[in-house]
């Protein structure tokens, strides 16, 4: 697992970042300057910051410059600073990518793999086990993503998904999943459901390489036969800053 330090002055673009990086199975701490970032470090050991450049009292140019002296950790400026000259004054203060606002978060994402790869500490980013050894699924209803023992994946079809993750492992009726689906009772037919749950499957399969473990129950209707982590990932730290002018 990927350990990141998340330096943002804005706490909501904080919080965002700080659980998009955790969803996708990294551990992630956060810091709303350049002291907070120095009180945490002693208690968190980073293999790569994702570092804003205007911050209150030191900003990121100095800080990455300070840390790349006796640090080997990744560095990832994202800032609203785009000239040629900023990017530059970051490249030479150590930085190890820089990414402009407003960034993709799966463009961070890939960054963030990308220079793992290259440090040589990456490893595949996994979701803890359950205790049976497991990995387990998440479902964040919020972002209409499936969340796979390897990763995100978004789908469409969220509210059948979401249904069958409330309690994994009990079957669904066929009228629950198809009231999720906005049918009423007598206005749809089996091979309906069928086929929603089939295109879930290749949706899935296609795009992970995983198999989505939704499991037809004969006379009932489907059950999602792996264990999901329902734990909302918040940000912590998030709400202990005030946004700063």
């Amino acid at each position: 697992m990927t350990n990141v330090i998340v330096v943002e002055d804005d706490p909501d673009l904080r919080g965002t970042i700080v659980r998009y990086l955790s969803l996708v199975g990294m551990a992630v701490r956060c810091a709303g300057s350049g002291v907070e970032l120095d009180a945490l470090l002693p208690t968190f050991t980073p293999d790569l910051m994702v570092l804003d450049v205007n911050l209150p009292g030191e900003d990121g140019f100095s800080i990455a410059a300070r840390l790349r002296s006796n640090s080997k950790m990744g560095i990832v400026m994202l800032t609203a600073r785009s000239q040629l000259d900023d990017r530059v004054l970051g490249l030479v203060a150590g930085a190890d990518a820089y990414l402009v606002k407003p960034v993709e978060f799966r463009e961070l994402e890939a960054t963030i793999h990308s220079l793992m790869r290259r440090l040589n500490v990456d490893q595949p980013a996994r979701q803890e086990a359950c205790e049976d050894g497991q990995p387990a699924w998440g479902f964040d209803a919020a972002t209409w993503s499936l969340i796979t023992p390897d990763g995100p994946l978004t789908n469409a079809e969220y509210r059948g998904l979401q249904t069958l993750t409330i309690d994994p492992g009990a079957p669904v009726p066929r009228n629950d999943i198809a009231a999720a689906l906005g049918k009423t009772v007598g206005d749809y037919d089996d091979r309906s459901i069928d086929a929603v749950m089939a295109r879930l499957r290749r949706k899935v399969s296609t795009t992970t390489g995983e198999s989505l473990p939704i499991r037809a129950v004969r006379s009932v209707g489907y059950v999602f036969a792996a264990p999901v982590d329902h734990r909302a990932i918040a940000d912590a730290c998030a709400a202990t800053h005030t946004r700063r002018q």
